[in-house]
């Protein structure tokens, strides 16, 4: 699988489960964010703008992760 739909599925899982503790470690590994206790749209657009320049590594990890 591509890049671009590896970080689409992964925006795609967050988005959609918000509450779940592997979305929040996405944001925290992503994002740095640990103060916020819910994953809220303003986390999820940062996360649009983050994914793409992050290593594919971290990708790929993330991607088998949440599959």
């Amino acid at each position: 699988m591509d890049r671009k739909e590896q970080i689409k599925e992964i925006l795609y899982y967050v988005d959609n489960h918000r509450d779940e503790h592997i979305s929040r470690n996405i944001c925290a590994r992503i994002l740095g964010e640990t103060d916020r206790v819910s994953i809220d749209d303003e986390m999820i657009r940062e996360l649009k703008v983050k994914l793409p320049t992050t290593k594919q590594e971290e990708i790929t990890s993330i991607y088998k992760a949440i599959h």
